[in-house]
């Protein structure tokens, strides 16, 4: 009894981790297609909303693989490992990069206003 609740459990969460991974390559997808108009947590220049939209992507599709493999009773191979190795550094450094973006919009808004007082 105890094995056919686990495998209940195991299914469920891999069901989860498939449509986490399609949600995620939804975001990013959005994300890579209206840069302009990205999603709340990315902001900042073109060129770091895309490159953290194609990591969103990446991610996505390598979890949603990855799941579906398990599912099956697969081993995963090298491919979901090259993904995540491309996409996890795409993922961070456009958030880094993103931050840094509003850190210094912050900035520039402040030596303006406080040019304008003086």
């Amino acid at each position: 009894m105890l094995g056919t609740v686990t495998d209940v459990f195991d299914r469920v969460v891999d069901v989860l981790s498939v449509a986490l991974g399609l949600g995620s390559v939804w975001l990013g997808w959005r994300a890579v297609l209206r840069p302009r108009q990205p999603p709340q947590p990315i902001q900042g220049p073109v060129w770091v909303v895309r490159a953290w939209g194609v990591g969103y992507v990446l991610l996505g599709i390598s979890l949603s693989v990855d799941s579906v493999i398990l599912m099956v009773g697969g081993k995963p191979d090298w491919p979901v490992d090259v993904i995540r190795w491309v996409a996890g550094p795409l993922v961070v450094g456009s958030l880094l990069a993103a931050f840094g973006s509003r850190w210094q919009g912050r900035c520039r808004a402040r030596a303006i206003a406080k040019g304008r007082q003086a």
